[in-house]
């Protein structure tokens, strides 16, 4: 009887499950009809040019405008708010483009912009290099090479102009196309072509033509050597480039170093090195580097301690009856001194790992460590991805300029990348590295008067600057993503490049695309969803220690665009409160309309004062 009754739970249970799966089911379906019935927003009505025709209000502007301001007012005061510093400026555009002064707090004020700082390198590059810009990664040959029966007879240059996106496996893609002609011998060597180039667009060469001398900012020492410049970080040091905030609407972007030749990038100039521990406490370790390059060397002075132990222990959870025995785990430390660092030889060509210190046994680690010679690093990978993509190289990996009188050359294969790609990723994402490679890349093709790289990127920013009339008396530029805390700005100079961005009808167009949409993509993803700003107001946000910022462009009612610059400074605690405040703002911005605040702030009429009637004095005396 009890094996029967048994049968008879199990096969109950499994009907149920049954059901349970099939009620599952039928609501996914039903929810995917629903999605695929909906009117979806497609990608071209959110990306793109925000709706500008605003012609002009005929009504009283001035009751508008001063609703607006006392609504303004009531979210950020004009005085210290919530323990903070804020400073803000917001800007309505006229038809013409005039600019239309809405509210400010403390627009004079010097704040650290965090990554609002991007603005201005990416801004400038566009500026100087121009919206059509690619940057090549080319497989050259001298005008004396040539192709004969299969095989390249001369060496090929590496040719790269700062793609800092560029990977190993892009290597790939190029061997693959010099195959695909029926090439699959080199007969010469892999050389990386350090000479640099100089690519500026007409407008950037026409100022640096009429400005012989660029001006300079307060403390600008244009007779600094790398070394001594505490912003330039050399090949050798360990410049990481962390992710950009690290707060929860942000993205996040892989770490990399930075390198002194601008156009050299490869997996952002990170080798990985994996340091594996033996079984037991004494024996030895295993280092292995990714990807393999000829001319790294591993030195290997580690070891590995005991293995750390696990135990588990009883402990008595609640009292009385309700008490419960939970077995807890504990894990006992071992030794752990491992240390892993880069050198290299005095003539760059090799570079050392070295490895030193305790691990304990069978545990692994990662280690991100900077390429230091990039262009020699860069020739070894592409002949190593040449050689297993089955093309034959008889010389060679190494680094050095071409010779003298060579203007020319003949491209074999090339990789191409659009400069408004990295833009994108470079402001959506605040991605810091891409913003670092950028304000490098301004130094490679900055026409002024300075030796200091570092220095000739700032100049080009101040160039660009001075252009658009942008007020930056005191400002300060010491990186292209806004980490370091000696960044100076003002709420005007923030609104005086919005602005110049926006006179240059194609330049707006393309800048615009490259900044995040509020409750779609990038650092806003998050943010204003369900407002007049979703998917209509473009940020740039900037988030470090005790400062928060938001600059863009948002859209009105009207379709009369305007500009906002909102940072807090010397913020305590965490930052969504602050981020709130923000977000009101632009929502505020975005839902008004001229008519509605002009009903709803209009004076009341005052009814005219009636004089009470009296009756004649035949009727008072009854007469």
């Amino acid at each position: 009887m009890l094996p029967v009754v048994l049968l008879i739970k199990w096969h109950n249970k499994i009907i149920l499950k049954v059901f349970h799966i099939a009620v599952f089911v039928f609501a996914t379906l039903l929810i995917a009809s629903v999605s695929l019935n909906a009117q979806p927003i497609t990608p071209d009505s959110v990306r793109s040019p925000l709706n500008i025709s605003f012609l002009g209000f005929k009504g009283d502007t001035a009751v508008a405008l001063n609703g607006l301001r006392s609504e303004l007012s009531a979210i950020l005061p004009q005085t210290k708010y919530r323990n903070m510093t804020p400073s803000c400026k917001v800007v309505f555009y006229e038809p013409d483009n005039t600019l239309h002064p809405i509210y400010a707090v403390n627009p004079n004020l010097m704040v650290m912009p965090a990554s609002v700082e991007k603005l201005f390198t990416t801004s400038t590059t566009l500026w100087a290099l121009g919206g059509e810009y690619l940057f090549r990664t080319r497989l050259d040959l001298l005008p004396s090479a040539r192709v004969e029966a299969g095989s390249v007879i001369g060496s090929i240059y590496l040719r790269p102009s700062g793609d800092p996106t560029l990977r190993v496996q892009d290597f790939d893609e190029l061997a693959k196309r010099i195959k695909s002609v029926g090439i699959n011998q080199i007969e010469g060597d892999i050389i990386s072509d350090l000479s640099s180039d100089n690519i500026l667009t007409p407008d950037a060469k026409k100022y640096f033509a009429e400005h012989s001398e660029v001006p300079g900012n307060p403390g600008g020492n244009d007779s600094l050597t790398d070394s001594q410049d505490p912003s330039y970080n050399d090949e050798g040091a360990d410049s990481t480039v962390a992710d950009d905030n690290g707060t929860p609407d942000d993205e996040e972007s892989s770490p990399g170093f930075l390198s002194a030749s601008p156009n050299f990038f490869i997996d952002r100039n990170v080798i990985t090195v994996r340091v594996t521990a033996g079984d037991r406490k004494g024996s030895g370790i295993h280092i292995s580097v990714s990807p393999p390059i000829a001319n790294i060397r591993v030195i290997n002075h580690g070891g590995t301690s005991a293995p750390a132990k696990t135990s588990y222990k009883r402990v008595k959870v609640g009292k009385g009856r309700k008490a419960k025995y939970r077995k807890v785990r504990i894990r006992s430390r071992s030794t752990y001194t491992l240390h892993v660092s880069v050198s290299a030889s005095p003539d760059g060509d090799i570079q050392y790992v070295n490895v030193s210190g305790l691990i304990p046994a069978r545990l692994c680690r990662n280690f991100n460590v900077p390429i230091k010679n990039v262009p020699l690093t860069m020739a070894g990978l592409l002949k190593w991805r040449l050689e297993q993509n089955g093309i034959r190289v008889t010389g060679i990996a190494k680094a050095t300029t071409p010779p003298k009188g060579v203007y020319e050359y003949k491209t074999l294969a090339e990789k191409q990348t659009p400069l408004l790609d990295l833009l994108q990723v470079t402001n959506k994402r605040s991605d810091n590295y891409l913003a670092e490679s950028m304000f490098r890349k301004l130094s490679s093709i900055s026409d002024v008067n300075a030796t200091n790289p570092i220095e000739r990127s700032r100049k080009l920013i101040r160039s660009w600057l001075n252009v658009i009339n942008a007020e930056c008396k005191d400002g300060y530029c010491a990186d292209g993503s806004g980490l370091s805390h000696q960044n100076q700005t003002n709420a005007n100079t923030v609104i005086d490049l919005l602005a110049g961005i926006r006179r240059r009808s194609q330049m707006y167009n393309d800048f615009i695309k490259t900044m995040s949409i509020a409750g779609l993509d990038g650092t806003t993803r998050g943010r204003m969803i369900g407002t007049a700003a979703q998917y209509n107001a473009r940020s740039k946000t900037g988030t470090l220690n005790a400062v928060t910022a938001l600059a863009g462009y948002v859209s009105t009612q009207d379709g009369q665009l305007a500009s906002y610059f909102i940072t807090m400074q010397n913020v305590h605690g965490g930052v969504a409160g602050y981020k709130a405040i923000q977000n009101q703002i632009v929502q505020k911005l975005a839902a008004f309309n001229y008519a509605d605040y002009v009903a709803k702030y209009s004076p009341v009429p005052t009814p005219p004062a009636v004089t009470p009637l009296t009756a004649p004095d035949s009727i008072k005396t009854g007469k």
